[in-house]
């Protein structure tokens, strides 16, 4: 029998992958946010569009780096509204723009190419791509282009990624002098005028005071079906139900940290977070900061109202039923959102936060639908650092029910007689630098919301909601423990048969285990490292002998990173590989595949899914649950076990090159969305993810050195708790610690974190890996990664096993033991045995 390769030997698009791009579509759609509709929206699918932006026939699917995937092709706008029926009627102009930005392309090739040198380094290379864009073309736009149109639409896009932050700077946070001429002469016409951000995350939006435009969709960055999805939503096909993750602000300097972050104060060494627990709409509800879209926010073609139905007990927290009735003439579907304000006492806390969330059904005109969302009292509570403990404090706590995080009515208030510590935890993370954080006015700004309304907290006597005493019900949290099932749990027989394996084991081979497989690409930044899968991010080192399989690792989060193309030698059925890590990069980003003699194609057909941030704007876990299971069978497709996401880092500041990577500005909504695609991933048991990057990974310029200086009270309430959320109601099987350091430790060399936090206190299971190259020039030292719990060092040099070997016999200040080691190994044996098993 000969050998099996990973993908398929024809470009015939297979059942799986049809079903699967269905299933993107949707996601993609229904994560779109309506921001502004003068009534223009929904078009027909007969209407004549004159079309312009560079993102019309460049739609940006994705960021750059190992958030990229390598899809079939990619739908565009202009694709998209064709095949809905639309007219494009400036075809003319769209074929000069193609012509001039073909032209802009090859130029910006070449600049890559000779940024790289002579020497043809592959990391100049890289860095090159990530800063470099091809150069907009200025194509005169002229009253023949609009004609014959009825509605004039235009594609803004920005395009961001790892290893370098967005840039405050005009073609990036704010409009390029061409854009805003083009706009300004669109809006000039006697014709509707309709804009597209196809952008990786916020941006400004003060032209929208100074330009008339009649509608906002922020499409995000929809994946390889995003042109599809976007003419969805236009014409009418899908209602828009996206709410928005993030708060998007009148002014960058809006944003708590804009002062400091990244290259602003010329200081890459130590980013303080003088902001605190104030994040985002925590940060701007608590300093009366007024908002142009707040969190939470989406328009639709329709209209919803809300009504509580019950707010009571239960024996371990809060249950609301709530009904909601679409009072539109379209069918539609809606976002119920509950807030709670807690009461300030030793800690002053922010204004509210989010508690939970659900998404109707699609409710026709209407139609109703009866809702139960419920949250823990233990998601209210605030950690005091004197005594190292989770703290419900004395008082009296809000319970709203809103549209948004400005849009709300009271449901019913709580009261609590005196405080009560609910988790009993040691101080981590010790910070050694002053920081002095910001506390809100004692006197609050009146907030106002869209409608003019103020948005301030309800102030409200108890005789006008639902009253709840729930001091009994909070004495009795510290003694109700939270289940967390682990594989450790579930499978004791095959975790025992792991050490005993680790423990057989001479200790040079388990220092091999713990290093990933070596070979020529592991020096890579962004991996590429796995041999047996082309393009995949590295593998796990095998030892047939004590029946270890290796595992083979790819990037997420929107999809499997792998290369799209390779050859098979068909004398020796061997997978040709490339011969330098610059053709590896050259292959990636221009397609430039060596071809050689004797040579097979084989196929991988990753699907684009929507980023990370779109997917988290459907407000909807069942359905990222779905992408989860999507992707599983695209893992097994291609031979994958391990797959590098969901990313879930907090969006602290817009400029974070990767925040089109994680969730959203707030950790409950990232962390519940993180679990659902955990769950969906890891379903059949053979298949895991890696959370990541853990932790307070919110920068890249000098992301490998960055310390972020920051209160242990801010690091568990708003960077470590959506991890916690996943890990407790998700089980991944990994952990990907992140490049930075936090308060001067790297996060991969952290006991802290690896050990105190994740597993003692969350009680995970699984292994932990380091990011890639985080070693060996990065910042962190192998032997301090087993001493602190990572297990597993990523992609892996012969360095590592040194370093370790000499740890462990006690030729360096490190010091590394057995238990340590034998720890270690023994995560990665059951790891890889339980993702090699049968279905």
């Amino acid at each position: 029998m000969g050998r099996s390769f990973p993908g398929q030997d024809t470009t015939e698009k297979s059942d799986r992958e049809l079903r699967i791009r269905k299933l993107a579509r949707k996601a993609a759609a229904e994560g779109m946010v309506l921001l502004e509709n003068d009534g223009i929206l929904p078009i027909a699918r007969e209407t004549r569009i004159a079309l312009f932006g560079q993102g019309a026939k460049h739609t940006v699917k994705g960021g750059t780096g190992s958030g990229d995937v390598n899809a079939r092709d990619v739908v565009t706008i202009y694709d998209g509204l064709r095949a809905a029926g639309c007219r494009i009627v400036n075809e003319d102009y769209l074929n000069r723009y193609e012509e001039a930005y073909r032209e802009a392309e090859e130029k910006w090739k070449q600049e890559i190419y000779l940024a790289a040198g002579s020497e043809k380094d592959p990391v100049k290379f890289y860095q090159a791509h990530a800063e470099l864009s091809p150069k907009k073309p200025d194509i005169s736009i002229t009253e023949n282009d609009i004609a014959y149109a009825e509605i004039v639409i235009y594609v803004l896009s920005r395009i961001s990624g790892e290893a370098v932050d967005r840039r405050e700077e005009k073609g990036d946070y704010y409009l390029s002098d061409l854009e805003e001429k083009e706009l300004r002469q669109l809006a000039g016409f006697p014709l509707p005028l309709v804009v597209l951000l196809n952008t990786c995350g916020v941006m400004d939006l003060s032209f929208l005071e100074a330009i008339p435009v009649n509608a906002l969709l922020l499409i995000s960055q929809a994946g390889c079906e995003g042109g599809n999805a976007a003419a969805d939503v236009l014409t009418g096909a899908v209602d828009p139900c996206g709410k928005l993750t993030d708060s998007w602000t009148y002014h960058y300097d809006d944003y708590p940290s804009s002062q400091t972050f990244g290259k602003r104060n010329q200081n890459l060494i130590e980013e303080y977070y003088t902001e605190g627990i104030y994040v985002g709409y925590r940060y701007f509800d608590s300093f009366g900061i007024d908002v142009r879209y707040p969190f939470g926010y989406g328009g639709s073609y329709t209209a919803f109202s809300f009504e509580t139905i019950t707010f009571q007990q239960t024996d371990v927290g809060i249950s609301c039923r709530v009904k909601v009735r679409n009072t539109g003439r379209t069918a539609g579907k809606q976002v119920v959102q509950i807030y709670v304000s807690c009461p300030s006492g030793v800690l002053m806390t922010e204004q509210k936060r989010l508690v939970a969330f659900q998404k109707t059904r699609l409710l026709k005109s209407g139609d109703e639908q009866s809702l139960e969302l419920t949250f823990s009292l233990r998601q209210l509570g605030v950690y005091e650092e004197g005594r190292a403990a989770w703290l419900l404090q004395s008082g009296t706590y809000q319970v709203m029910l809103g549209e948004n995080a400005e849009d709300y009515t009271l449901m019913g208030i709580m009261h609590l007689d005196h405080d009560v510590i609910i988790e009993q935890l040691s101080n981590v993370c010790e910070q050694t630098d002053a920081l002095k954080e910001l506390l809100p006015p004692k006197t609050l700004k009146t907030k106002r919301n869209r409608t003019g309304s103020s948005c301030t907290v309800l102030q409200t006597d108890s005789t006008c909601a639902a009253v709840l005493n729930i001091t009994g019900l909070c004495e009795r949290l510290s003694e109700l423990e939270e289940a967390a099932e682990h594989a450790g749990q579930r499978y004791l027989a095959a975790w025992e048969a792991a050490v005993r394996t680790a423990a057989a084991m001479p200790d040079e081979e388990k220092a091999c285990l713990v290093v990933g497989a070596r070979n020529f690409l592991s020096t890579e930044s962004v991996g590429a490292a796995a041999g047996s899968v082309p393009g995949a991010a590295g593998e796990t080192t095998a030892f047939p002998a004590y029946q270890i399989p290796s595992m083979v690792l790819a990037d997420g989060p929107a999809g499997i990173r792998v290369q799209q193309q390779y050859e098979v030698n068909t004398i020796t059925n061997e997978i040709y590989g490339t011969e330098s890590l610059f053709e590896t990069y050259e292959n990636r980003f221009f397609g430039k595949l060596k071809h050689h003699k004797s040579a097979k194609p084989y196929y991988q057909f990753a699907t684009a899914f929507p980023v990370v941030t779109l997917l988290a704007q459907t407000f909807d876990p069942e359905l990222a649950e779905r992408v989860g299971e999507a992707i599983a069978e695209g893992m097994a497709a291609f031979g994958v076990q391990i797959w590098l996401g969901p990313g879930m880092n907090i969006h602290r500041n817009p400029l974070c090159g990767r925040n089109y990577e994680y969730y959203a500005e707030d950790p409950f909504l990232s962390g519940k969305m993180a679990a659902a695609i955990t769950r969906g991933v890891q379903k059949d048991g053979t298949k895991g993810v890696c959370v990541k990057h853990f932790a307070c990974n919110n920068q890249e310029d000098n992301r490998m050195h960055v310390t972020a200086v920051i209160s242990e009270r801010a690091l568990r309430e708003i960077y470590l708790k959506g991890f916690e959320i996943a890990v407790k109601e998700g089980n991944p099987v990994s952990i990907m610690t992140s490049y930075n350091r936090i308060n001067g430790i790297h996060t991969a060399n952290s006991y802290d974190l690896c050990t105190t936090v994740a597993r003692g206190e969350w009680k995970f299971a699984g292994f932990i890996m380091t990011d890639w190259t985080t070693t060996n020039g990065g910042g962190s030292s192998a032997a301090k990664c087993i001493s602190a719990g990572n297990d597993l060092i990523m992609p892996g040099r012969d360095s590592d096993v040194q370093e370790i070997m000499d740890a462990l016999n006690g030729k360096k200040q490190s010091k590394v033991t057995s238990d340590q080691l034998n720890g270690c190994a023994a995560r990665i044996i059951y790891a890889a045995r339980a993702a090699k098993k049968e279905n």
